[in-house]
C-alpha cells in the first residue's frame, strides 16, 4: 500500500516537473519575442530620424537654391537698371531716340523685368509650399507607421498574454485533478486497508 502510495506521489511528481518545465520554456520564448519587437520599434525610430535627416537638408538645400536665384535676379534687375542709366546718361545726343528708347524701357522692358521677378516669386512660392506639402506627407506617413507598430505590437502582447494565462489555467486544472485523483485514491485505499483490518479482527474473535 504504502508502495501504491509512494508511486502515485512520484508520478504526480514528475507530471508537476514536466509542466513546470514547459512553463519556464514558454517564458524564455516570450521574452525572446518581446526582445524582438523592441528591437523593430528601434530600427523604425533610426529610420524616421534619418528620412527626417534627409527631409531637413533637402529643404535647407531648397531654400539655399531659392537664396542663390532671388540673388540672381537682383543682380540681373540692378544689371538691367544700370543699363538704363546708362543710355539715359548717353541720350543727350539724340533726344527723340533717347526718348523713344526710353519710353521702350518703361513701357515693354521694365514690365516683363517686373513680370518675370513676378513669376520667379511665384514660382519660388510654389515650389516651397510643394516642399512643404511633401514633408507633411512624410510626417503623416510616417506617424500612422508608428501608430500601426504600436497597435500590432499591443495586439501581439495581449495575445501572448491571454495564451499565457490559458496554459496557467490549464495547468491549475490539470494539478486540481490529480490532486482530486490522488485524494480519491488514498480514500479508496484506506477504505480498502480499514476493511482489512476490520475483517482480520472479526476472524480474530472468530478463532477465540
Amino acid at each position: 500500500l504504502d508502495d501504491r502510495v509512494e508511486a502515485s506521489q512520484d508520478h504526480t511528481s514528475k507530471k508537476f516537473n514536466v509542466l513546470k518545465g514547459q512553463f519556464v520554456k514558454f517564458q524564455k520564448e516570450l521574452s525572446a519575442e518581446q526582445m524582438l519587437r523592441e528591437s523593430i520599434v528601434e530600427s523604425k525610430t533610426d529610420e524616421i530620424e534619418r528620412i527626417s535627416a534627409e527631409l531637413r537638408n533637402s529643404l535647407a538645400a531648397e531654400q539655399a537654391e531659392r537664396r542663390a536665384s532671388e540673388q540672381r535676379i537682383l543682380q540681373r534687375f540692378e544689371q538691367k537698371t544700370q543699363t538704363m542709366k546708362d543710355e539715359v546718361l548717353e541720350c543727350g545726343k539724340a533726344r527723340v531716340h533717347n526718348e523713344a528708347n526710353l519710353r521702350r524701357y518703361l513701357e515693354v522692358d521694365i514690365p516683363k523685368l517686373y513680370q518675370s521677378l513676378k513669376e520667379e516669386v511665384d514660382n519660388r512660392d510654389a515650389m516651397e509650399q510643394r516642399m512643404l506639402s511633401k514633408a507633411m506627407e512624410e510626417v503623416t506617413n510616417l506617424q500612422a507607421a508608428i501608430l500601426e507598430e504600436k497597435r500590432a505590437r499591443e495586439e501581439s502582447e495581449e495575445a501572448m498574454l491571454r495564451m499565457m494565462e490559458d496554459v496557467v489555467a490549464k495547468m491549475q486544472a490539470e494539478i486540481a485533478a490529480e490532486r482530486q485523483e490522488r485524494e480519491r485514491m488514498e480514500e479508496t485505499l484506506l477504505g480498502v486497508l480499514h476493511e482489512t483490518c476490520d475483517r482480520m479482527q472479526q476472524s480474530a474473535r472468530g478463532s477465540f
